[in-house]
């Protein structure tokens, strides 16, 4: 985790969690690194940005804006002791505003916070959050309250030999899940689910013709090339030293992870939102989105080297 040297933290939308500005705070001390806390509101109707009372013209909007600044400041005071975090407050679209500062300002990590629903429930990822996580072009960690006493991480990855790409993928999932284990003294998981492609065709087509048991080898030999291809990147990060367990879920990746995820109690999923670079029309593959859509714990997304946002910097 201390490869993380300019920290944004930002609002969701308009409420900052002191869980997540505290998660912030203390990382940023740990690895020596500015903080940046971003929070961006919607711009008022133009009829509303100033009115006139009593002869004199009241500025609405920069008035709600210097308040909401205060606030933060005051925050940023009391869990960020001695810090010197920057304190933004902008108009316009959350993810929109996000993603250009960080194009501008370069930032590395972007944090932001969901808060519970009126039943204690973690809800879904909002349209806002969702943006981040398909658009943004450093890794977004998405923080969810957890009442666990021991925090305990999925490391989600799927190594391919063949792809590059997605091989260093896989490699910064491992380096953030064990960098973070070690840091959180938690408990880490590694997860990977696996198929034989058109099982079910072979298995029931009339036109095929292979018998079940010719099927149930090559499922077999499916599953010994998965487990050799896991078992060579979990060796280079000593997954075995840390006391990491490793799970082999046989089944689509968009049902059997999240059930995967809540079977074990994580608290948290570091995983990759997309696997292929310099594609802005391809934002986030299927399985990523299902699976985000379906957990309700925290989630470190990141995305390969070399990733385009559609997103474009503000003009100056």
């Amino acid at each position: 985790m201390d490869r993380f040297k300019n920290i944004l933290v930002t609002a969701s939308p308009g409420h900052l969690e002191p869980m997540t500005l505290r998660a912030a705070a203390e990382l940023a001390t740990t690895n020596n690194s500015p903080l940046t806390i971003l929070d961006i509101v919607p711009s008022l109707p133009r009829f509303r940005k100033a009115i006139e009372v009593e002869g004199r013209m009241i500025d609405v909007e920069g008035a709600l804006l210097q308040h909401r600044t205060e606030r933060l400041r005051q925050m940023a005071a009391e869990v960020h002791a001695g810090g010197d975090a920057q304190v933004l407050v902008k108009t316009g679209e959350p993810f929109v505003e996000v993603i250009r500062h960080v194009l501008a300002h370069g930032n590395d990590l972007v944090m932001v916070g969901c808060c519970e629903t009126a039943n204690g429930e973690a809800p879904e990822f909002g349209s806002g959050v969702m943006h981040l996580l398909r658009k943004c072009p450093v890794p977004v960690w998405v923080m969810r309250p957890t009442r666990a006493h021991t925090l305990r991480i999925l490391a989600l990855v799927d190594p391919d030999p063949g792809d590059p790409v997605r091989d260093g993928l896989n490699d910064l999932v491992m380096e953030l899940a064990t960098s973070l284990t070690v840091r959180e003294d938690a408990v880490l998981h590694v997860g990977h689910a696996w198929s034989l492609v058109g099982e079910s065709a072979l298995r029931a087509s009339p036109y095929v013709g292979l018998p079940g048991e010719l099927v149930d080898v090559m499922v077999g030999s499916a599953e010994a090339t998965h487990r050799e291809h896991i078992d060579v990147l979990l060796e280079q990060y000593r997954v075995s030293e840390l006391g990491g367990s490793v799970h082999l879920v046989a089944g689509d990746a968009g049902k059997v992870l999240p059930r995967l995820a809540e079977s074990l109690d994580i608290g948290l999923i570091v995983m990759g939102t997309v696997a292929r670079t310099g594609l802005s029309g391809l934002i986030m593959g299927n399985t990523a989105e299902t699976i985000l859509r379906s957990v309700r714990c925290s989630v470190l997304a990141v995305k390969p080297t070399g990733f385009t946002t559609p997103i474009k910097p503000a003009r100056r």
